[in-house]
């Protein structure tokens, strides 16, 4: 992909701004947190924290744009749908913030540089994410219940508190024809959405999922060309 020479010389100048470091602390800071909550989950994805602040260079266009000193990853902007994810906590955002992020943007503003690069960070985590309906076991210790007339096995599960899936596995008879007077063996347990994977995030993920990768009009068609530009410049 063919970059544009001003492009090119904006992000060289940057680059080589002093200011330019400002904000690494913060991603290091919020990476490792990542790592940390999520690194033995199936599939992490291995991060370099570098790819994040060749993001913010290219979101924000450097230390001398007024976006720097704001909204540096553009969250929050006008038509930008990232900040209402994370404030609804849907899609799987509720999974991914920690409780201080959550709070911050309940009751910060935006606007707030570190805030916004937090928040950019999340919600990547939050597209390569992969949820999954899962049962989790709340208590391991076996109980029994007698089917009585009439019941099923939803309606089993919903009165003892665990789920048609744990009933079927303690008792695989129970998944065919339940007779009053069968006794049951069952575990406390619910269903929930869990984290059983994650895409690799790369230039290109960031381009498609963040940005937008010039689909329809929307997004820059060289965004991962210009995140892999600045990215080599700052392994230099």
């Amino acid at each position: 992909m063919h970059l544009a020479a001003n492009w090119i010389a904006t992000m060289d100048a940057a680059i080589k701004n002093p200011k330019s470091a400002l904000y690494d602390a913060i991603i290091k800071r919020t990476v490792a947190h990542y790592q940390l909550r999520f690194g033995k989950t199936p599939g992490f994805p291995a991060l370099d924290w570098r790819l994040f602040k060749a993001q913010l260079l290219v979101e924000s266009g450097g230390p001398t744009n007024p976006a720097w000193s704001t909204r540096p990853m553009q969250i929050g902007n006008p038509g930008d749908a990232a900040y209402g994810v994370l404030r609804s906590g849907v899609q799987g955002s509720n999974l991914i913030m920690s409780v201080p992020l959550k709070m911050d943007i309940s009751s910060k503003s935006i606007s707030t540089p570190e805030l916004n690069i937090r928040a950019a960070i999340a919600y990547v985590f939050t597209l390569a994410a992969k949820f999954h309906p899962a049962q989790v076991i709340d208590n391991p210790k076996v109980k029994h219940v007698k089917v009585m007339p009439g019941q099923s096995l939803s309606s089993i599960a919903a009165a003892q508190h665990t789920t048609i899936q744990d009933l079927v596995q303690e008792n695989p008879m129970a998944a065919g024809v339940l007779h009053p007077g069968q006794v049951l063996k069952f575990q406390a347990a619910h269903m929930a959405i869990v984290i059983a994977g994650w895409k690799q995030i790369t230039p290109e993920f960031l381009a498609r999922w963040y940005n937008g990768g010039g689909y329809d009009g929307f997004g820059d068609p060289a965004y991962a060309a210009k995140l892999k530009y600045v990215l080599g410049k700052l392994d230099s």
